[in-house]
């Protein structure tokens, strides 16, 4: 310990009279753990600050650089809650599923968790409409390249795959960029296997230059979401459910002028990517295309229909040791994109039934 502090005194030192320290840390340690902890000490330094905090992270920074960091000074740790477990009746998924969140957004959480209170055991129904995958790929200006020409003949090849279909493309920037929907109707199990069989990988090996992707491909989820709630579920959170419906009718008013679910939908995914280290990027693109609540008998039914966006893989060896064990609180066989499309879009039903509830509750 003795050495390893003598030595970290004299690098700090040597980095004190250059002009930019931070950038001279690499060339010279090898190991991202200390060079980490050089410019960490340097900032605290140089701006008389503590980052005691942000240094007491159990992450191991030569794993993790160029992968989920880069030149990293330490870690924030965000706050996880729990909600669950819900009912999820999908096609991948039909079981109850605890989902974690990465607590962002505190007065969000409160809804969120209002809404699953609200749910208890009733089953969330979950369906996938159309599934697609979006390919963005970039050529050499003096031969372009024609992906949808590329990407229509291979699919051709394979009888296997005869159910995909390219559903548009375009070309763009003097025909450099070439963006493909490639997708299916349903549940997107010929396009699971097109992309876990590496096809798509061989393909995009054919297309020059087109293994540098512009934009991250991503996969598309078009989904439908609904569940019964009996009326009395709402009493027992002090909620009528008239005024839960009056709740509902005022949001849609206000649709057009301002629609307050977005920014509601697009946080809950955002903090439930953060959980399981997925880019909030892709939360950021999913969409909330349609929703109806209504009332029969003893029940009131809520559905929406979705745009879920994904990732096309997920590399859990890449994520950091703390998403890794979140992501063991769902309970997957395997992290697919097609199995978080459904968890993800239960949990849009439920930040939409908390929000309409949390409005409803505070207008008694």
């Amino acid at each position: 310990m003795g050495e390893r502090r003598s030595s970290i005194k004299d690098f700090l030192s040597k980095l004190k009279s250059s002009k930019k320290p931070l950038e001279e840390v690499d060339e010279l340690v090898e190991n991202q753990n200390i060079a980490t902890l050089l410019r960490r000490k340097i900032l605290e330094e140089k701006l008389n600050i503590s980052l005691s905090a942000t240094g007491s992270s159990i992450l191991d920074f030569v794993e993790t650089e160029g992968k989920i960091s880069y030149k990293s000074i330490g870690a924030i740790q965000i706050p996880v809650t729990v909600i669950g477990p819900l009912k999820i009746d999908g096609y991948y998924i039909r079981d109850e599923k605890y989902i974690p969140l990465a607590s962002i957004y505190p007065a969000l959480m409160e809804a969120v968790d209002l809404g699953a209170k609200i749910i208890g055991d009733t089953r969330i129904r979950v369906k996938i409409n159309r599934c697609w995958l979006r390919l963005f790929t970039v050529s050499p200006r003096r031969s372009p390249i024609d992906l949808c020409r590329i990407v229509e003949s291979e699919i051709q090849a394979l009888n296997e795959y005869e159910k995909l279909k390219v559903l548009c493309f375009g070309r763009g920037a003097g025909h450099i960029i070439n963006t493909v929907m490639i997708g299916e109707n349903g549940i997107c199990e010929t396009l699971s296997k097109w992309i876990e069989k590496n096809d798509l990988n061989e393909l995009l090996i054919k297309t020059i230059g087109s293994k540098i992707p512009v934009i991250t491909p991503y996969l598309v989820f078009d989904t439908s979401i609904n569940t019964d709630i009996h009326k009395g579920r709402f009493g027992d959170y002090n909620i009528e459910p008239n005024l839960f419906l009056e709740a509902y009718n005022a949001l849609e008013d206000l649709k057009p002028i301002d629609n307050s679910l977005q920014p509601v939908i697009l946080g809950v995914l955002t903090s439930f990517y953060s959980s399981i280290g997925i880019k909030p990027e892709y939360a950021l693109r999913s969409d909330i295309r349609q929703y109806n609540v209504f009332t029969k008998f003893r029940k009131i039914t809520v559905s929406i229909n979705s745009r879920i966006i994904l990732p096309l893989t997920i590399n859990i060896n890449e994520l950091s040791i703390m998403n890794k064990e979140v992501v063991g609180i769902l309970k997957l066989e395997s992290l697919k994109s097609k199995y978080l499309s459904e968890i993800a879009s239960a949990l849009v039903l439920v930040a939409y039934i908390g929000l309409i509830a949390s409005i409803a509750k505070e207008s008694v």
